[in-house]
């Protein structure tokens, strides 16, 4: 078994593991980061590349009402010192308007030239700068000292068990969405059906060491980062799923096979999918009219629809909502006779301006559904990370089931849970945030370790 010395250990190659590494060897600690995925970058590298986050802490608690003012600030502090640490590091980061009216204020930039360049630009700091990259090797277990605190992981490569002793380890493995047992687990009966756009190799392994270490959780379990995609027959993966994401559902309706409204979708899809998820079978359809696809659906010229065909999306396209609602039940088994009556219910709603007369009202975009033609997509929920994780603090300890810190052990990215408990305010932010906290905290702990060694 090979065995090798380090100071600082990162389970984790998206944008919260080099962050965290690069930031970790730059306070001094020598590096050895390791990468399940036969390549570096992790799921950030298929994104489209834009980095944000909420503006302020106000309008981060707007979107996690119950989330913890603690870990926003980390989270927002880290966001904004990364953006200008990672125009240092040689990656472009372009201040950008916000696309479209949101829900709460934003800050928005874009790497420059892409998401998969800036991560290989890191990597190449990483390896300049004396630190290594160990990939097609996966985080197995931690092992603790006697006095609690982290002294070595166990991982497993191509040629075997390695062994890397070190007094600090950042977890960054990109959460559990990759795995069916743990969505079984704490997503139910229908997250087997989920549409992942997400790198297949984040599978919880962070979460899991963290257990085996005596951590902590922090949830909700249940929720995760996620939108509509297209159901089977669509072929949907990280080469497509921005594409075909059909990001105008806040101005139009979802409904179930019972033909029945069950969420607010002016939320946005980001929380609709935690609903979503609970409908029978996990089948939903998005319901919109030709105003809405015009207004809303066209993107760069191409609109959403058009992609989401030639992904072999199913959309059903009708002159009347009567027509729409049989072609609903005769070829997706949707109650027809609900489904009319939550469409006559809702046109009259947003006629008289009444969300209040809604069963499940609509915060906002209560458009009428009423110019021909009329389309539904056919969608599932679709998963990008995980919300539950380890316990951290804001700086990024990780916390064990006394409510200490576990000396040595840090989160980041979707390894850090509780930091999202509802919406979403950004998924790059969350790593990049938080992999800067990780990395300099790591860093000291292994300087302190190294003058104070474990008797």
């Amino acid at each position: 078994m090979a065995v090798i010395e380090s100071d600082v250990v990162v389970a984790g190659g998206g944008i919260g593991g080099l962050t965290a590494a690069l930031t970790a060897q730059q306070a001094g600690a020598q590096v050895v980061l390791l990468e399940k995925a036969p390549q570096i970058g992790g799921s950030a590298a298929a994104s489209g590349g834009t980095v944000w986050c909420a503006a302020d802490l106000a309008s981060w608690l707007s979107e996690h009402p119950n989330g913890d003012p603690a870990l926003a600030q980390a989270q927002l502090d880290g966001f904004r010192e990364g953006i200008e640490w990672l125009r240092q590091q040689g990656v472009p980061a372009v201040e950008q308007p916000p696309a479209s009216p949101y829900r709460f204020e934003r800050v928005v930039y874009a790497l420059s030239p892409d998401a998969a360049w800036a991560m290989d630009a890191l990597a190449e700091r990483l390896t300049e700068g004396g630190g290594s990259i160990l990939t097609d090797t996966a985080l197995r277990d931690i092992r603790l000292t006697a006095r609690g605190a982290v002294g070595s992981v166990r991982a497993l490569g191509p040629d075997g068990f390695v062994d890397v002793t070190a007094p600090a380890v950042i977890l960054a493995t990109g959460g559990f969405q990759g795995s069916p047992e743990l969505r079984a687990r704490y997503m139910g009966r229908w997250s087997d059906r989920m549409v992942l756009r997400a790198q297949a190799q984040s599978t919880g392994d962070g979460l899991l060491a963290a257990l085996g270490a005596g951590a902590a959780t922090a949830g909700p379990f249940s929720r995760f980062y996620g939108h509509m995609m297209p159901a089977p027959p669509a072929v949907v993966g990280l080469h497509n799923f921005a594409e075909v994401k059909p990001d105008f559902s806040e101005w139009a309706i979802f409904v179930n096979l019972r033909g029945e409204r069950f969420d607010d979708e002016f939320l946005g899809d980001a929380v609709t999918v935690h609903a979503a998820i609970h409908q029978d079978e996990a089948i939903v359809f998005l319901i919109f009219d030709d105003a809405i696809r015009s207004t809303y659906a066209a993107k760069a010229g191409v609109t959403r629809l058009q992609s989401i065909r030639q992904a072999g999306g199913e959309i059903a396209e009708e002159p009347s909502l009567e027509a729409l609602a049989a072609a609903m039940a005769t070829y997706w088994g949707v109650r027809q006779d609900r489904l009319l009556a939550t469409l006559q219910g809702y046109n009259a709603a947003a006629g008289a301006g009444d969300p209040g007369a809604l069963s499940i009202p609509k915060s906002g975009g209560l458009l009428p559904i009423e110019t021909p033609p009329f389309y539904a997509i056919r969608c599932l929920p679709g998963i990008t990370f995980t919300y539950g994780g380890a316990r951290v603090n804001e700086r990024a300890e990780v916390i064990n089931t006394a409510g200490q810190p576990i000396m040595g052990l840090y989160a980041a990215g979707a390894d850090a849970g509780g930091v999202y408990t509802r919406g979403y305010t950004g998924g790059l932010s969350l790593g990049l945030g938080f992999g800067r906290i990780a990395g300099k905290e790591a860093a000291a702990c292994a300087t302190t370790q190294d003058q104070h060694p474990d008797s």
